[in-house]
């Protein structure tokens, strides 16, 4: 079932789906500009979030030399040690604090 809104730039009544990606029938401008503009902020700060919290680990490209994979290994090794070491020290500190 669809309700009607009208359009904040042309002022005509259009269908609306309450989704906010909804446009006019006649000039195709959004519906609801404010909820888009909330659902791009809401979509940019969960990906500032997720870039803040992961860990970028080193990637091998298999196009690369073969000394630079090696190399590129022995630093993914030294890289997934030095966070194992770390997040069992903090599991640790966690356990004992109780």
């Amino acid at each position: 079932m669809s309700a009607s809104k009208k359009c904040p730039n042309c002022g005509k009544w259009s269908r609306w789906n309450q989704n906010p990606t909804d446009r006019c029938e006649h000039c195709h401008s959004v519906l609801d500009p404010v909820a888009v503009a909330r659902q791009e902020a809401r979509e940019q700060r969960r990906q500032e979030e997720d870039e803040r919290f992961s860990i970028k680990m080193i990637e091998i490209d298999p196009n690369d030399p073969w000394y630079m994979r090696f190399f590129k290994r022995i630093g993914l090794g030294l890289q997934i040690a030095f966070v194992s070491i770390i997040s069992f020290i903090l599991w640790l500190i966690a356990l004992l604090a109780g």
